[in-house]
């Protein structure tokens, strides 16, 4: 894989992040942005023994364990066919036709093909632009609730505050990908990774927030709050901004999954050179079969169970691992001397 900037990397991570975001299933109530929010702070801390291990660690360890490779390859097919299952229940119908779902996702998974085939080098690249038109619609979206909200309908409640937080960390399978990313970065890799972790959780609390305050009551009604609040904004006097949510909604599904399939087509390179080739479309197809038969809920929760493992357990096992390492090495060099 080849070297990529700090803020390529924070603009990846922060689409594929911001794909689960809109795909927020349900409003719980207004402890959900405080359970988002320590959510947040949860997953910085479970990120530091990754971001503390050496350069190079991840490609060392799956070289010399190819079960642990094969380990972050399933992880990250269930992560690609949760985006494939929230394509199917999240979209709206102006977004996404129910009679052409299938067609749709088949389309997105060969366009997903094209873009890993050309490596994670070139998603990094394009990631950048994503994020400005992403912001461009953000700045729309917010322009066409701000009429609506009232602040009356803001409370200090913890109410389903443990949910939001479970629901939180379980939409947020690109975390595991920070490791494998964090060793291409040329340099700020830290800032990097919490730049990304910042920003996402700021974008699901703006979600929520406008979501209580403008939408109200009917919020509650109605299944994922990002697209009745898409519905509810429109600034543009004569012309509906769906056609925008739709380039946005289309573009981060993309993303999301672009970065899953260059993942596993970086972990089959190193595992088995000969495997590079077919990797990719390989993959999608194992992303689509189990996004077919299982709802978004079951895969969220082997996302939910299976993160802090390979996101905080094992990182923080090598990082103690290198750390005696490097305490023996001190001690031999001082009995030589």
């Amino acid at each position: 894989m080849n070297k990529i900037h700090n803020h390529q990397l924070t603009a990846i991570l922060f689409l594929s992040g911001a794909w689960s975001v809109i795909c927020i299933p349900s409003l719980y109530g207004n402890g959900q942005i405080l359970g988002t929010a320590v959510a947040c702070l949860i997953q910085i801390l479970c990120c530091l023994p990754m971001l503390a291990l050496r350069t190079g660690t991840f490609s060392r360890q799956i070289q010399k364990h190819k079960s642990l490779g094969i380990i972050y390859i399933l992880f990250f097919l269930i992560c690609g066919a949760n985006g494939f299952s929230q394509l199917w229940e999240a979209a709206p119908p102006q977004l996404l036709p129910s009679s052409g779902k299938l067609t749709a996702a088949v389309l997105i998974a060969l366009t997903c093909f094209y873009t890993s085939s050309a490596g994670l080098r070139a998603t990094a690249r394009a990631a950048p632009l994503v994020m400005g038109i992403f912001i461009i619609s953000l700045a729309v979206l917010i322009l066409g609730a701000w009429n609506r909200v009232d602040m009356s309908r803001i409370s200090f409640q913890t109410t389903n505050f443990l949910p939001s937080i479970r629901m939180y960390i379980s939409l947020s399978g690109e975390l595991a990908a920070v490791w494998i990313l964090s060793d291409s970065v040329r340099n700020h890799k830290n800032t990097a990774v919490n730049s990304y972790l910042i920003a996402k959780a700021i974008f699901c609390i703006l979600i929520l927030f406008f979501s209580i305050t403008a939408g109200g009551r009917l919020m509650y009604l109605n299944g994922y709050p990002f697209f009745t609040l898409t519905a509810l904004s429109q600034p543009l006097q004569g012309q509906r901004a769906d056609a925008l949510y739709i380039l946005v909604f289309v573009m981060l599904h993309i993303m999301h999954t672009t970065l899953q399939t260059g993942i596993i087509e970086h972990i089959a390179e190193q595992i088995y050179p000969i495997a590079e080739k077919w990797s990719a479309p390989v993959s999608l197809i194992f992303m689509l079969i189990p996004a077919y038969f299982f709802k978004s809920d079951i895969l969220e929760t082997m996302i939910f169970y299976s993160l802090p493992v390979l996101i905080f357990i094992i990182p923080l096992s090598l990082r103690i691992r290198q750390f005696m390492k490097s305490i023996q090495k001190k001690e031999y060099s001082h009995e030589v001397f």
